[in-house]
């Protein structure tokens, strides 16, 4: 067995580089060794031993690098995933994994003829809340979950000039918070048997998608998902009901205000953890008896994807998200467009 680091290059050192990855590496046990980026100086300042390439085919052709990561676009996803697959490299991208199914199915193929992985980052699988529903519903506290509803709503009024408020492929609140809310249903409950969406563009002179209400339906299961930027009372996270109690959850995993706002790396203490105020209320049926108390939310954990992925790396596991599964994500989003367009529901097969 390879006992090195897995080493990583990465594409793009923006906020999701700068933020979402590079803070996790040291925590994972895996090596950052190469930044493809125009702001050299940027990424020196943070990562002063660092190779620096001026383009993502120059970094593709490090030999150093095995893992690419994709903190870039998401329209430029699909085809840097192809290019950094052909180099012979492993790749990861952000969410979205692509922009369509289509894209999706040439990285999924792709991959199967280099014998690379080809994975999306879906690291609020890793969210504490998320975490600890996983625990209640496979410890049978809540019985057969018979509805799910999740929600990841902001409040920002305010359009700025930047490549994520700008009508491009695979742009959107449907791909962006959309992609991570998606993919956790489906982690949980396997594909829908259908899709019903509506999407809109709510605040005044927005060019991309900025709300949408999702249901879809798994035999009695009904799953109802919700995102939008005009949401000023944005706390509520999760309301689960089954058939021995019901879980409801306010407030956001901490781990993004601690790598942003807080300066807080994954050593530090306290790192992960969320606040007693903010733990979820559990609802339990025993007979004709009811029982409530807070179920105390398990510690989050971003950079268990990177140690996850970096052993189905050097074993030839399955990464924690198999390319399959981002598609599916891609897939659903597709038909919930489709359904918002003819307003109809999609049957999926």
């Amino acid at each position: 067995m390879n006992e090195k680091p897995l080493r990583i290059g990465l594409v793009g050192y923006g906020l999701a580089g700068k933020v979402f990855h590079t803070p996790l590496y040291q925590a994972a046990g895996v090596e950052l060794v190469a930044v493809a980026s125009s702001d050299k100086n940027k990424v020196h300042a943070d990562h002063p031993n660092v190779r620096v390439h001026a383009t993502p085919a120059e970094l593709f052709g490090d030999d150093e690098v095995e893992l690419v990561v994709l903190a870039s676009p998401s329209y430029t996803h699909a085809p840097l995933m192809l290019e950094a697959l052909a180099a012979g490299k492993h790749v990861l991208s952000d969410k979205p994994f692509t922009s369509t199914v289509q894209e999706a199915d040439e990285v999924i193929a792709a991959a199967e003829a280099a014998g690379r992985i080809a994975t999306c980052y879906q690291n609020r699988r890793y969210d504490a809340d998320f975490l600890t529903l996983r625990q209640l519903i496979d410890d049978g506290q809540l019985g057969e979950v018979v509805f799910y509803a999740a929600h990841f709503d902001r409040f920002k009024l305010l359009i700025q000039d930047r490549w994520q408020e700008s009508e491009q492929p695979g742009v959107g609140i449907h791909y962006d918070l959309g992609a991570h809310i998606i993919d956790q249903a489906l982690a949980l409950f396997g594909m829908p048997d259908w899709v019903q969406g509506d999407v809109q563009k709510q605040r005044e002179g927005s060019d991309i998608i900025d709300s949408f209400h999702l249901r879809m339906g798994l035999g009695r299961l009904r799953v109802e998902l919700t995102a939008g930027m005009l949401v000023a009372d944005n706390d509520l996270r999760y309301r689960v009901h089954g058939t021995r109690g019901s879980w409801i959850k306010h407030h956001l995993d901490p781990q993004e205000d601690q790598l942003r706002q807080l300066g807080m790396t994954p050593q530090d203490e306290g790192y992960g953890l969320e606040d007693e105020s903010h733990f979820g209320i559990l609802t339990q049926i025993d007979g004709d008896q009811s029982s409530r108390s807070k179920v105390p939310t398990l510690k989050g954990d971003w950079p268990a994807f990177y140690r996850e992925l970096s052993v189905a790396i050097r074993q030839g596991n399955p990464p924690p998200v198999t390319a399959l599964q981002a598609r599916n994500t891609i897939a659903v989003i597709e038909a919930m467009l489709e359904s918002s367009r003819t307003g109809r529901r999609i049957e999926l097969p």
